[in-house]
Formats: C-alpha cells, sequence, structure tokens
C-alpha cells in the first residue's frame, strides 16, 4: 500500500469536506422543500432552493478539486468552475431573499428573480475569467475567485443575520438568537478566510491553517438546524396566537349566541301561556325545540374549548361525591327518573386525577346512557362500577340501553358524528370525553350491541398529587 503524501491527504480532506456539505445541502433541501409545501410560505422556497445552491457548489467544488481538470480541458474547466462560483452566490443571495421576503412581508415577482439570477451568472462569469497564467495573473485570479468570492459571502451572512436579529418579523426566541448568530459565525469565517487571502496577495506569507473548510462545515450545519428550530418556534408563535384569537372569538360569539337565545326562549315561554291556538303552540313548541338544540350545540362546544385549553390539577377525589355531582346534574333530564342506578358506595373509592376533566367523562357518559335509554322496558338501568389495580383506576358505565350497532362503534368518538338520525344530541359528547381520557393519558373502551346496551371502560393511570 503506497504511502499518501501530506499534499494529498490535504486534498482528500478538502474533497470529503466539500463532499459532506454537498450532502447536507440535499438533506436540507429536502427538509425545507417539504416545510415550504406544507406551509405555502414562498420564503421557505427561496430558503429550500439556496441549499440546492450549496450543494451545486459543494460537488462541482470537490470535482475540480479531485481531478484537478487539466489546463488542456479549457472548456470543461471554465464550465465547472462558473457552476460553482454560481452556486456558492446563489446560495448566499437565495438565503438573504427568503429572509427578506419575510422581513417585509413581500414576495419577489418573477421577473425580479430573473433579474438577480442573471446578475448573480454575469458576476460569476466575470470572475471564471480570471486565467491560471503564471505571468503574475494567477495571483490576481486567486484574489479574486477566492478572496473576493469569500469577502462578499461573508458580507452577505452579516447581512443575513443583522436582519434577522433586528427585524420585528422575526419570532423572537432562543431559535431567532440562534439562526442570527449561526449567520454571522459563517460570515465570520468566510471574512477570515478573504483576509489570508488578501494578505497572500499584498505579501504576507500566510497559509490557511490545518482547518480549513472543517469551521465552514460545521458553520453551515449549524445553520441547517438553527433554520427548522426557529421555523418550529415561528410556526408555534403563530399556532399560539391563533388559538387564543379563536378562543377570544369563541367566547365572545357563544355570549353573544346565548343572550338571544335565552330571549327567544322567554318569548316562546311566554307564547305558551298566553295563546290558546293550538296551531301556534305547536309552533312555538318547535321553536323552542330548536333553539334548545341550538344553546346545547354551544354548550357542548364551550365545555370542548375549556377542557381542552384547562391546565390540570391534580387532587384528592371521592368518586363517590363525584357520582353525586354527576347524578345531581342530569337527574332533571327527560327519562331519568325511570332508570334505576346500580352502584355500590365504599370509602376507598378514592383516586387522584383532575376533578373537572373526571366530571365530564362520567357526566358525559352518564347523560348519554341517560338519553339513549329504552325507557318502556321493564328495567332500566345504569351501572357505574369503580375498580383499581396497582397502576390504574378503572371506570365502567354500563347500561342496556339501546346500544350502538357494529358499524358505528369505530367512529362514534368523532367530532359531530351520529350513530343515527334520530339523536337529537349535538355529535360532541363522546368525543369530548375521548379528548378528557387522552388528556388524563388515559384510554377508553367501547362494547355495545344493538337493542341490547353499551359499557364504557375507561382507564386512568394512577397519578400522585
Amino acid at each position: 500500500m503506497n504511502d499518501i503524501t501530506p499534499q494529498q491527504e490535504i486534498l482528500y480532506r478538502t474533497v470529503a469536506i466539500y463532499v459532506a456539505e454537498g450532502v447536507i445541502g440535499i438533506i436540507l433541501f429536502l427538509v425545507f422543500f417539504y416545510f415550504s409545501r406544507i406551509y405555502q410560505r414562498r420564503f421557505l422556497a427561496n430558503w429550500a432552493l439556496s441549499w440546492i445552491a450549496l450543494a451545486i457548489f459543494a460537488f462541482s467544488s470537490a470535482w475540480i478539486t479531485f481531478s484537478g481538470i487539466p489546463d488542456s480541458s479549457g472548456t470543461v474547466r471554465f464550465m465547472v468552475s462558473l457552476v460553482s462560483i454560481f452556486g456558492c452566490f446563489s446560495h448566499v443571495a437565495l438565503v438573504l431573499l427568503g429572509s427578506f421576503e419575510l422581513a417585509l412581508n413581500r414576495v419577489a415577482k418573477r421577473n425580479q428573480l430573473l433579474l438577480y439570477a442573471a446578475l448573480i451568472l454575469l458576476l460569476s462569469f466575470c470572475i471564471t475569467l480570471f486565467k491560471n497564467e503564471t505571468d503574475g495573473a494567477g495571483m490576481i485570479r486567486y484574489l479574486v475567485r477566492i478572496g473576493v468570492k469569500n469577502l462578499a459571502v461573508a458580507i452577505g451572512f452579516f447581512v443575513a443575520g443583522w436582519l434577522i436579529f433586528f427585524s420585528p418579523q422575526f419570532t423572537r426566541g432562543l431559535g431567532q438568537k440562534f439562526l442570527a448568530g449561526s449567520f454571522l459565525l459563517l460570515g465570520l469565517v468566510d471574512l477570515y478566510y478573504a483576509v489570508f487571502v488578501f494578505s497572500n496577495f499584498f505579501g504576507a506569507a500566510f497559509r490557511f491553517p490545518f482547518f480549513f473548510g472543517h469551521l465552514e462545515l460545521i458553520a453551515i450545519s449549524i445553520i441547517g438546524i438553527s433554520m427548522v428550530a426557529w421555523l418550529l418556534e415561528d410556526e408555534r408563535a403563530k399556532l399560539q396566537k391563533a388559538n387564543t384569537e379563536m378562543d377570544s372569538f369563541l367566547y365572545s360569539t357563544s355570549h353573544d349566541l346565548r343572550a338571544p337565545i335565552a330571549s327567544i326562549l322567554g318569548l316562546t315561554n311566554l307564547a305558551k301561556v298566553e295563546l290558546t291556538d293550538e296551531t301556534a303552540l305547536k309552533y312555538f313548541e318547535m321553536v323552542e325545540n330548536r333553539v334548545n338544540k341550538m344553546d346545547m350545540v354551544i354548550s357542548d362546544i364551550l365545555q370542548l374549548a375549556r377542557s381542552t385549553k384547562a391546565e390540570l390539577r391534580l387532587e384528592q377525589i371521592d368518586f363517590n361525591k363525584l357520582l353525586q355531582d354527576v347524578i345531581a346534574d342530569v337527574k332533571f333530564n327527560k327519562g331519568a327518573k325511570e332508570i334505576r342506578l346500580e352502584y355500590t358506595p365504599s370509602p376507598s373509592h378514592q383516586f387522584v386525577s383532575d376533578y373537572n376533566q373526571a366530571k365530564i367523562i362520567l357526566g358525559n357518559l352518564i347523560g348519554n346512557a341517560v338519553k339513549y335509554h329504552q325507557h318502556e322496558q321493564a328495567d332500566p338501568f345504569i351501572a357505574v362500577r369503580f375498580n383499581t389495580t396497582s397502576n390504574e383506576i378503572v371506570i365502567e358505565v354500563e347500561d342496556n340501553g339501546s346500544g350502538i350497532a357494529k358499524q358505528h362503534q369505530e367512529k362514534i368518538f368523532n367530532m359531530f358524528y351520529r350513530a343515527s338520525t334520530q339523536s337529537d344530541g349535538t355529535g360532541l359528547g363522546l368525543y369530548i370525553v375521548k379528548e378528557a381520557v387522552n388528556k388524563l393519558r388515559g384510554s377508553i373502551v367501547l362494547t355495545s350491541e344493538k337493542d341490547k346496551g353499551s359499557i364504557f371502560k375507561v382507564r386512568l393511570p394512577k397519578a400522585k398529587q
């Protein structure tokens, strides 16, 4: 096996660094292209293109470095050098363009993009024209191709870092600081290389340090990671803002809707007292039923919003007392008095959980059991059972009501899904139950048979206060 000379070792390391940069560029292009399709934000598309431009620069530079592309292949050398320099400048330009689009909240027009591309191509062409002559022009080529290029890249990333750090359009947080810092770091690395080139050109004998390329590779990797971190931070901030605005809209609209609903119900009750015409009374009763249905929908939506947004508050819960509270809420529901409750109270029925979430679960299950019971049968009942194991709480609610057909059982927990067109429910009850169970990190299972009844089994992990 032949020994590798120091020059060859430097050559192989340089090529490896370029190839690594190219692979990183392709990976980040795919990541940001995917994000741009999901979020439909133009600046992400430009950031994605910036990474494919980096990959083009890196792979073409690796080819030039490894093969040397002898001077006899003048056309090939010229074209590959042109592609390399164009890719380098395009990477910086597209990063800047995406940053400016975000900062100014404005998308660049196609004519502008074509103009920028033409200017970059012209600049790259002019730089590539410098030949590797032996009459002194080689140093000028060295200055222009390496020094000026690195200086331009450094300035570009300094501007991008400044823009990201100071622009109010960039979400403030660790990701924003990380992204601005990574741009400044790459700018410093390229400025460091540019200083070496200018020093050599003006007579100072400096050589590139042994870590040439490594710092650039690290900085590029950090930029990719910080871009993703900032994007996730930005999307999270936008989602929080949207949720806050939605909550405000929901509560405000619900309040505005419930006020006229109460007025309509008051008028229908007054009409039922004062009117004697059977037809009119029939219509007013129909209006009352529809308004009550609307009120139920609004109440369920508000309950879902409060359940979803509320923070968990773990406390010691007496299941016996919880069941009493639930029964007090549903005992005046239609048909509730005809249903027998089966439950064996015990002082040991204690557990730690969030009281409001537990009440939502038990209240909706028992409320549905009352609502969809078969009151004409001989012995309508609802059985509630409470058990504990070493690591979980098991709550069962069983009834011998109308049951749920098998084809509906997989969809019964979906939002606004109703198993029967005859149902007068909102289709939100079991969805709210499922969300509350998920929030408590539990599970719920349904066992049901049409016209024979249902069993809902809720399992909640034991918690400590």
